[in-house]
């Protein structure tokens, strides 16, 4: 099991670098959300909408490591060791395939984080801090003989994903807001994520702290 752990850990750091990374996310500031937290419920649903329109290819994933590299989904699959799902006659559109029961698990296990990476300037006419989310990411949660794992997934880009990913409003149900708009608003918790914590090997296998409100 620890091998397997291990594995995991070292998800996505291996990709052929790609010239165009100038985007490092060490020049980021890295928050978690914690879905289940009764602030951020509004949220909940936006790794599903995420993973949906990723494995219909609606979404382009990307390498932490790499930023304009991209994942494809039979590779993010294998990288977390899922199988893709057996095909019958009857199957036949990609919509199909991404509503396999078989993926019911595996989503389920990204339900519980999410993280942002978060680019601050000083505008030079006002001197005013200007925050603006660069990437969301996927977080995988393991669950091994009662302590739980969590390791990155891959990353999106905001800037391709803001226009359809929605959110839950809670001034009006029937006017569900952008993901941006969610974000630029600020409508939830988080807690910043310090990642030389957990550059060492026996760092990531460590259970990692359930997160507080800030």
């Amino acid at each position: 099991m620890k091998k397997l752990l291990i594995t995991i850990s070292l998800i996505f750091i291996y990709p052929k670098l790609n010239a165009q990374s100038s985007l490092a996310l060490e020049d980021l500031k890295h928050y978690r959300i914690q879905l289940d937290n009764r602030t951020n419920r509004h949220l909940k649903e936006v790794p599903k909408q995420l993973l949906d329109g990723y494995c219909k290819g609606i979404f382009k994933a990307y390498y932490p490591k790499a930023t304009f590299n991209e994942v494809n989904f039979g590779d993010f699959l294998s990288h977390f060791l899922w199988n893709e799902p057996l095909l019958n006659e009857s199957v036949f559109c990609g919509e199909d395939y991404c509503s396999n029961p078989s993926f019911t698990e595996f989503f389920s296990r990204f339900n519980f984080y999410l993280d942002y990476y978060e680019l601050n300037t000083i505008n030079t006419t006002n001197s005013v801090m200007v925050r603006k989310v660069e990437f969301v990411q996927l977080v995988y949660s393991l669950e091994v003989y009662g302590t739980t794992y969590l390791f990155k997934g891959p990353l999106f880009r905001m800037d391709e994903i803001e226009k359809n990913i929605l959110v839950k409003n809670s001034a009006n149900n029937s006017e569900p807001q952008s993901i941006k708009y969610v974000f630029e608003l600020g409508r939830f918790y988080s807690k910043q994520i310090i990642d030389s914590e957990y550059k060492t090997k026996e760092k990531r296998l460590n259970k990692q702290e359930d997160m507080q409100n800030h």
